[in-house]
């Protein structure tokens, strides 16, 4: 069965050592494990890349993924896509039930060369848990298990996008301060804070940016509160708790703002998700 014992799962020495997706000869490999009260784990003592692009999905808890130039957080009803060759390193936080589905994109070839995260339904959650729980050496084009490959491909293709962080300057004062926001989910300083604490001008830190991200801060900004809220309004807070959290100065700023990027309010944009999501 595809299950990592825990104790090499939670030693990432021996993970690298016995674990590899593409020394398994097919096109679909499926991991699933469950880790409980353990505050925060990274599965690889590096970061590393794997010929097959991977699935990062989470029944409870939290995944955040590291990348060259950001971060990635993957909660629940969410799936993160992984090319192959793009160099990653995984930290579980919280009590987390953990799957992975690893694909040999030269096989399925309309999977996308970016990363990408994606809000999913109840039956593409059923489909990776089914196929989590299939052994390694499955024959994916014949049977069930080909029709819950083909069913996988296309939920991911027709899923609800969601917009990532956007890329971090390579200024380690900034990057390794905003960083800390990100994985604790919170909302990023303004401009003026931000450059008290790196004890630079505020023209260094827009200089950081326009060169790292090609966004001015207060540009960048909106980036963040944009996922933030697309994050948040898949849970059950208040549309008014959601714009206090994201230091709008009313409940209509915020939605002038959703509307201004997504082209629809908040409370229809939740109530779609609610509906895709059922379905």
């Amino acid at each position: 069965m595809p299950e990592i014992p825990k104790s090499i799962f939670v030693n990432s020495d021996l993970l690298n050592e016995h674990f590899d997706p593409d020394a398994i000869d097919t096109p679909i490999v499926s991991i699933y494990a469950t880790f409980a009260h353990e505050k925060e784990h990274s599965l690889r003592s590096r970061m590393h890349s794997h010929a097959k692009g991977q699935l990062v999905y989470v029944l409870s808890g939290a995944a955040i993924v590291i990348l060259k130039d950001r971060i990635c957080t993957v909660l629940p009803r969410q799936l993160l896509w992984i090319p192959g060759g793009v160099s990653h390193n995984v930290i579980l936080r919280d009590n987390v039930d953990f799957r992975a589905v690893y694909l040999d994109q030269k096989r399925f070839a309309s999977l996308s060369e970016s990363v990408e995260v994606f809000t999913i339904s109840s039956l593409l959650e059923e489909v990776i848990e089914a196929m989590c729980h299939t052994p390694f050496h499955t024959d994916w084009m014949a049977g069930m298990e080909f029709h819950l490959q083909s069913l996988l491909i296309d939920k991911i293709r027709t899923a609800a996008y969601i917009p990532s962080w956007p890329a971090l300057p390579y200024d380690s004062r900034v990057r390794n301060y905003l960083e800390c926001y990100h994985l604790k989910g919170e909302m990023v300083p303004r401009l003026n804070e931000l450059a008290s604490h790196c004890a630079a001008s505020e023209r260094t830190i827009h200089r950081l940016f326009v060169q790292g991200t090609g966004m001015c801060y207060q540009q960048w900004r909106q980036q963040v509160r944009l996922r933030l809220a697309l994050e948040l309004l898949t849970s059950d807070k208040p549309i008014t708790e959601i714009a206090h959290y994201l230091e709008f100065s009313t409940t209509s700023a915020f939605i002038s703002f959703f509307k201004h990027h997504r082209d629809i309010t908040p409370k229809k944009y939740r109530d779609q998700l609610h509906k895709n999501l059922a379905g």
